[in-house]
């Protein structure tokens, strides 16, 4: 489909003069917003911008003094978030002479509204005496852009000076086209916003400024790394905000994500970065930080793991950390998912304990840091068959650390860590469910003190509060624990041989001895 081009100029609509651009937008926003049906977001990754947070948004640019600016909104909606802009732009004392939007938006049941927002902008600004054209392209964001950067020629690259987005959030995969095409020019993506992002900044002019609000998971994982490598390759972080309560950025959409707003430049990374936050998306309450860009991403890390430290406790907490310089693979240790999917196993599990079943571990089995098997009262199984058909997915028995991998977003702690221990069950083989991380050393147990100062490390406060500092979902994967630092050998047996057979200690004890072997280290690894 060719690209829809609307000029401003022979569009009509119903502005109210008295009422401010944004709010205007807004209620068109929540019309379309009553409309659009479940299925037709959810294909599209559509989560719309409500106006407090585009009005945030606009606000934090740097340079919107010069003559003219060239505006992409990718993904645009009904045009929240350039309304936002150009409300932002035209109240300044210093406007420019010219404005000229591109606005991409795939859904043709939200173009129409789409140019009622940019014809009300047009008069805004034509009231401020600032000029401006627009275009709205009703095409594919990924296809239309990737072959402009390849340098097609049935289509027009731009470059803009200013960038403003909420890109659509979902995931890409491995074998589809948006893929294959990404890969042509240089961007690996696992998600629509992270290559709506990647793409935007290939767009951007020297000096030219990024503002988007995304899910925060693109701060850690391999999964992000060639974006973060990107991003950092190409853009100075000038700005990071977050919001932390988890339902209020998209609360008309009713959706649970831990996002963040950032403002990217395009020039080489300077040696501070400000950090923001605020409790929701009124943002009456923000706090704010210079950090060192040190303090963000650490020297020497190789994962690029993005750290948001919002107050000086966090930072304390990163520093504090940091001086356990010891890796899982240091340790000769392997943290795994477990590899006992129930769904596709259950003809193999029951409820009781059989003649040729072994036991299968849950979360549901943890209790006070350690395992308790079997729970006949609990909705789960509590064993697998030993059979030739399931042996690949059981363990030999042993000790074991365990943790969660997910948690409810009104749990106190992110990471929950239990141990295994075979002298409380009779057995050969042993199952771990796949909602369990298990940490082994090839495949088989740990000792018994390795194991419990393991638990005892997880379960610390000071770990879960650093593990927060990356990790922006309730998911503990293994990939997240093997980014971990850790204790060394030594100190995880000191650790281990502090706790008794029946539970670990109270909390005030574990974080007692957490502190101890942080105190004792020199630190030399934080700037």
């Amino acid at each position: 489909m060719a690209p829809i081009i609307k000029e401003t100029a022979n569009y009509h609509s119903h502005f109210d003069v008295k009422a401010t651009l944004n709010n205007v937008v807004d209620k068109r926003r929540l019309d379309v917003l009553s409309i659009l049906s479940p299925t037709s977001k959810s294909d599209l990754g559509q989560y719309m911008t409500a106006h407090r947070v585009a009005e945030f948004m606009a606000s934090l640019y740097v340079n919107t003094s010069q003559l003219e600016i060239k505006l992409l909104d990718p993904g645009a909606g009904v045009g929240s978030l350039t309304a936002s802009f150009v409300q932002r732009v035209c109240s300044e004392p210093n406007r420019p002479q010219h404005i000229s939007i591109t606005a991409y938006e795939i859904d043709p049941k939200l173009t129409i509204s789409l140019h009622h927002t940019l014809a009300d902008c047009y008069r805004v600004a034509k009231a401020a005496g600032v000029q401006v054209n627009y275009r709205i392209m009703q095409e594919d964001f990924i296809k239309y852009t990737s072959e402009a950067l390849r340098g097609g020629f049935f289509v027009e690259r731009s470059n803009y000076t200013h960038v403003i987005m909420n890109p659509p959030y979902k995931k890409i995969q491995s074998m589809s086209l948006h893929r294959k095409l990404l890969r042509c020019v240089g961007v690996e993506a696992t998600n629509l916003y992270s290559a709506f992002v990647a793409l935007a900044i290939k767009l951007l002019s020297p000096n030219g400024e990024l503002v988007a609000i995304t899910p925060r998971s693109f701060a850690n994982g391999p999964y992000f790394l060639p974006f973060r490598k990107l991003l950092l390759a190409e853009t100075s972080i000038r700005q990071i905000h977050t919001l932390e309560a988890r339902d209020d950025a998209f609360r008309d959409d009713k959706v649970l994500q831990e996002n963040i707003i950032y403002h990217l430049i395009k020039k080489p990374q300077s040696p501070q970065v400000v950090i923001t936050s605020s409790r929701g998306s009124n943002f009456c309450d923000i706090s704010r930080k210079n950090l060192s860009f040190t303090n963000i991403i650490h020297s020497g890390d190789g994962d690029l793991i993005i750290h948001i430290p919002t107050k000086q406790e966090d930072i304390d907490i990163i520093r504090r950390v940091r001086v356990l310089t010891h890796s899982l693979d240091d340790l000769g240790i392997t943290v795994s998912t477990g590899p006992v999917v129930d769904f596709r196993l259950r003809e193999f599990l029951h409820k009781d304990i059989t003649p040729l079943s072994v036991p299968l571990v849950y979360p549901a089995h943890f209790q006070k840091g350690m395992v308790v098997w079997p729970k006949p009262q609990g909705k789960k199984p509590n064993s697998i068959d030993n059979l030739t058909a399931t042996r690949k997915w059981l363990f030999p028995t042993g000790y074991y650390t365990l943790t969660r991998r997910f948690s409810s977003k009104e749990e106190k702690r992110r990471i929950m860590a239990a141990i295994f221990d075979p002298q409380k069950v009779v057995s050969d083989w042993v199952g771990f469910e796949n909602h369990l991380n298990v940490f082994h050393v090839k495949g088989g147990g740990l000792t018994a003190v390795i194991a419990q100062g393991l638990a005892v490390y997880l379960n610390s406060t000071i770990v879960d509060k650093f593990f927060r500092l990356f990790n922006g979902n309730t998911q503990v994967n293994a990939t997240d624990l093997r980014l971990l630092p850790y204790p060394s050998q030594d100190e995880l047996i000191m650790l281990g041989e502090n706790i008794g057979s029946k539970e670990l200690p109270s909390q005030g004890v574990i974080d007692e001895l957490i502190e101890k072997i942080i105190f004792s280290q020199k630190d030399t690894n934080y700037s």
